[in-house]
């Protein structure tokens, strides 16, 4: 992966990777059963991108402003520890987990999609959007992603963040060896 330096230079430190869910980690379409339910649908092979962060040493986290069963089971299934649901405010959320990991701003990611974001996403050392997301938020994205929310973006930063810090054959040999 070919990655300008001032890019490589905001994902070398990173530690931690915050994930927006509606838009995000799904499409941003909801769908209501008649009991009043939620279903949400995730691309497994973001939730594989997840997973090589995680094996990577890299922690992941999730801040919604909506709350849903679904993302406390899918949360669960990745091993993120770290959830903070009906999120109003972000930066309450966010605050929070800085404040519990020790984790300097510049060593932070976050990808968002909507207004609700862009307060995280100008904190960060990191923040990245998807073409699917508010125009309004793309002036405060160091990265747009060429797949969308739901489609595949979430693995795709991820693996740019295990390649930009050397770690994407670390993490994914096994996969490769006879």
């Amino acid at each position: 992966m070919d990655l300008d330096e001032a890019l490589r230079s905001r994902i070398l430190p990173l530690r931690l990777m915050i994930f927006d869910v509606d838009g995000v980690l799904t499409d941003g379409r909801i769908v209501y059963h008649d009991d009043g339910s939620e279903l949400k649908v995730f691309d497994v092979q973001d939730g594989h991108g997840i997973k090589l962060l995680q094996r990577a040493g890299l922690e992941v986290a999730l801040i919604t402003g909506r709350s849903c069963r679904a993302v406390d089971q899918r949360a669960a299934g990745l091993g993120i520890r770290r959830v903070h649901q009906g999120a109003i405010v972000k930066m309450e959320a966010y605050d929070g987990i800085r404040a519990e990991t020790g984790l300097g701003d510049h060593e932070i990611g976050y990808m968002g999609d909507d207004l609700i974001d862009i307060p995280v996403m100008r904190r960060v050392g990191f923040a990245v959007s998807v073409p699917n997301a508010s125009p309004h938020v793309w002036p405060h994205a160091h990265h747009v992603t060429r797949l969308g929310g739901g489609r595949g973006a979430c693995r795709e930063v991820c693996e740019m963040i295990l390649q930009a810090q050397g770690l994407w054959s670390r993490v994914t040999d096994r996969y490769f060896r006879d």
